[in-house]
């Protein structure tokens, strides 16, 4: 029998630490296409998937006095900027502990706010991260090349 995932289940990790204030949590991510047409022959012959793209993460939750994003949601401020690290955020199933989204190498990229007259205040963060993975499995190229470390 399937088990439907609902926001009451879906806990938000940032770095490991479950962020309490999140209230939603979206995440996009596409592939890179390129159209291949060839001499002698009106239409495209092929789509050719060239690349993933980066994954977007965009979450927004409850603003709490003392508990700015700098903290917990890993928005860095300027200062931090030089040693800041890439973070990974996890959604996990609260009922089977299943992770259902994993988006690593991701930097926090904006952030927002609110401040209305008859309802709470809100942040928004985006997060852009180099790829994601869900319960089915990573997704890693295995053999693929990568940057030297420094």
């Amino acid at each position: 029998m399937a088990s439907t995932l609902t926001g009451n289940r879906a806990k938000v990790y940032v770095n490991g630490n479950l962020v309490g204030i999140f209230d939603s949590c979206t995440y996009s991510t596409g592939l890179t296409t390129e159209d291949i047409y060839i001499l002698g022959a009106s239409a495209a012959q092929e789509i050719a998937i060239t690349a993933q793209e980066t994954v977007t993460l965009n979450c927004s939750g409850f603003r709490v006095v003392g508990e700015g994003v700098h903290v917990l949601p890993a928005m860095p401020k300027l200062a931090d900027l030089i040693n800041f690290q890439a973070v990974t955020i996890a959604v996990v199933d609260r009922k089977t502990g299943a992770q259902v989204l994993t988006a690593i190498g991701c930097v926090p990229n904006t952030e927002g706010g609110n401040f209305n007259a008859k309802t709470s205040s809100k942040i928004q963060i985006s997060y852009k991260g180099i790829r994601y993975y869900d319960e089915s499995g990573d997704s890693s190229e295995g053999d693929a090349a990568t940057l030297p470390s420094s």
